[in-house]
């Protein structure tokens, strides 16, 4: 049973062996350059040969028994179907061979040429055509058997291919040791000379314009910050210039133009790398000076604190673990973006000075940078847009912040030149403002007044309402409580009244209401005793520190007098007498300034039971009770 089994298990192999030997190990993939050439362009995409572990030899290169794996480019290594391509921790660390043959290239192109710019990490790239001869297209680096000898350059290059070769095959030495987006991927077009020239020379102007853009934004901000060092938000917008700066010169290669060591491209990689979320730190910081926000300093100190054990951990670790967590590097950027986004939400949310412009300039850029981690992640999409978007971003600040500093420098050169005219102006100015100001106080208390007098007093006596006598009387109840003082109230009502009414009519009633009032007015009252009509023909007298005795004398007073001045006008005199009850808080034991109020009510039913035209007391029911007529008490 034992041998069945390993013969089945021997078969299977063989037998899958056949199926994936064609597949695995083939001959060198073949292009008809002239068959597969549209609009002057020959895409390289598509199968290549493949050999790992290995620079195959130049004079192997046009053997018939040359078999290569076959791979679909553009493609990173780390993601060729490649049985241990990677290592343990995913990261591929070799070298190798790309290989593909191209025919009838004489006949699709006069001078063709392929740009390298999407190679990676060192490589040397050969020609050989059919009848063997070898020449050397170009390199970038140092290729290497291992990590130590191998030096990358991270420049554009243009490989020009020989014009007069009907076909030949392009090889591609690799060796990738530092980097885990190694490989040929992106665009990998064959184009005439002067087409490829000018795609690099249009893309090199672009950014030069663009760094350029840079540079006289970092710069401006500056002269203007040292003009008016008040202004933060220029040196923030300034700081802000110099990281893009910095980050477009490091991405784009321009580093590479100017020092060309290719043992210093670790380090450039490595400062891309931090480069790629420090932008969005300085975006931050230069939107909470615009919009700050009560915990933003702490924030900014956490978020420097954190990128500085970025920067300490980009630097220890290895190159290829550095590439390999691009994911990280791009999720900070995102974090640090979506900050930026809530700042200016806020902003907006608060109705807060350059919000709005702040999102239509920062739109496009948030918009760019979620394409460019998009762009990080595929071999075959390298369409980075970001540094255009940020230049922009740049340029529109710039731009509105600068006409700001204009407009401000303008009014300053103004006021310092006209000073004191303007001064004198401003200063009479609001003396007129000052004095509108008073009279416009002066008729708002006046008409106060008017209001709280309308409010608190009876429109046809003139005397207080009762809404004013209740407010008034629990005031001085409280006071007489606390101070232990006798407080005496009177309610008096006039006597048949409703005959007036009926007799002489409801006007000449009012008049006889109005006529009392004026009599109570006149009489000898203090200032701080207090007249109020109760309601109907019934008025009230509150009386401060008065005693029972001294509240009994004054309304004996009023009830005489009032019967011997008659109501005179436009009809026959009228003599009004009027019934008066007493009740005082001490000698009734009042415990409220309702009770009192009832107490005196209850005198005033007295006094009407008993006649009419008198004056009579509460007290208590067992106390006497007293009652008076007019000349007696």
């Amino acid at each position: 049973m034992t041998v069945f089994k390993n013969l089945t298990r021997l078969g299977t192999t063989l037998l899958l062996w056949a199926l994936l030997e064609p597949v695995l190990a083939a001959p060198v993939p073949t292009l008809n350059a002239e068959a597969a050439l549209q609009d002057g362009e020959l895409s390289l995409a598509g199968s290549w040969g493949f050999s790992w572990g290995r620079w195959l030899p130049l004079d192997q290169i046009g053997s018939a028994d040359l078999s290569v794996d076959r791979v679909e480019l553009p493609n990173y290594l780390v993601d060729l179907p490649i049985e241990g391509l990677a290592g343990r921790d995913g990261i591929v660390r070799g070298h190798g061979t790309y290989l593909l043959r191209l025919t009838h290239l004489d006949a699709a192109f006069v001078r063709p040429a392929l740009s390298m710019r999407y190679a990676r990490d060192a490589w040397q790239a050969w020609w050989v055509d059919d009848a063997g001869a070898v020449q050397l297209l170009g390199q970038s680096g140092q290729i290497a058997e291992n990590a130590e000898d191998q030096a990358m350059r991270h420049k554009a290059s243009l490989l020009i291919l020989p014009s007069t070769s009907q076909g030949g095959t392009l090889v591609v030495y690799l060796s990738a040791y530092h980097s885990n987006h190694s490989g040929l991927y992106g665009d990998f077009t064959l184009r005439e000379y002067d087409s490829a020239f000018r795609l690099i020379l249009t893309d090199l102007l672009v950014r030069t314009f663009l760094i350029a853009v840079g540079i006289y934004a970092t710069i401006q901000n500056m002269v203007f910050f040292l003009r008016r060092p008040q202004e933060t938000t220029l040196l923030l917008l300034a700081l802000f210039s110099g990281v893009s700066l910095s980050r477009a010169a490091f991405s784009s290669g321009y580093v590479d133009y100017f020092i060309a060591q290719p043992y210093w491209s670790i380090f450039f990689y490595k400062v891309e790398y931090i480069l790629i979320f420090w932008p969005a730190i300085a975006g931050l910081q230069l939107l909470l000076g615009f919009f700050p926000v009560r915990s933003g300093r702490q924030l900014m100190r956490l978020t420097y604190g954190l990128f500085a054990l970025a920067i300490l951990a980009t630097a220890i670790a290895p190159m290829s673990s550095v590439t390999a967590h691009l994911w990280a590097y791009q999720l900070a950027l995102l974090f640090f973006t979506l900050l930026c986004l809530l700042t200016i939400i806020r902003g907006l949310i608060l109705r807060l000075p350059d919000a709005r412009h702040f999102l239509l300039s920062a739109t496009p850029l948030m918009m760019a940078v979620i394409n460019d981690v998009i762009a990080g992640q595929l071999a075959s999409y390298n369409l980075y847009v970001t540094e255009y978007a940020l230049f922009l971003f740049l340029f529109v600040q710039t731009q509105i912040q600068s006409a700001r500093f204009v407009d401000a420098l303008k009014t300053s050169e103004h006021l310092s030149a006209h000073l004191g005219e303007e001064v004198a102006l401003k200063t009479r100015q609001l003396r007129l403002h000052n004095e509108l100001l008073t009279e416009q106080a002066e008729d708002l208390s006046h008409q106060n007044d008017e209001i709280k007098l309308i409010a608190e007093t009876d429109h046809l006596t003139g005397l207080l309402n009762r809404q004013t006598l209740d407010k008034l009387s629990e005031l001085q109840f409280q006071l007489a409580i606390g101070y232990r003082q006798p407080l005496a109230l009177v309610i008096m009502d006039l006597d048949h009244f409703k005959a007036i009414n009926d007799t002489h009519g409801h006007l000449v009633g009012d008049e006889c209401l109005i006529f009392v009032a004026s009599f109570l007015r006149g009489y000898k009252l203090r200032k701080r005793d207090i007249i109020a009509r109760f309601g109907g023909e019934e008025l009230v007298i509150l009386l401060a520190d008065t005693d029972l005795d001294m509240a009994l004398s004054m309304a004996q007073d009023l009830c005489v007098n009032l019967a011997k001045t008659p109501v005179r006008g436009d009809h026959p005199d009228i003599t009004l007498t009027a019934s008066f009850g007493v009740a005082e808080l001490i000698s009734s034991r009042a415990n409220s300034v309702h009770q009192l109020i009832g107490f005196a009510d209850q005198a005033l039913y007295q006094a009407k039971q008993r006649g009419r035209n008198r004056v009579s007391a509460y007290t208590r029911p067992a106390a006497d009770r007293r009652s008076t007529t007019p000349g007696a008490v």
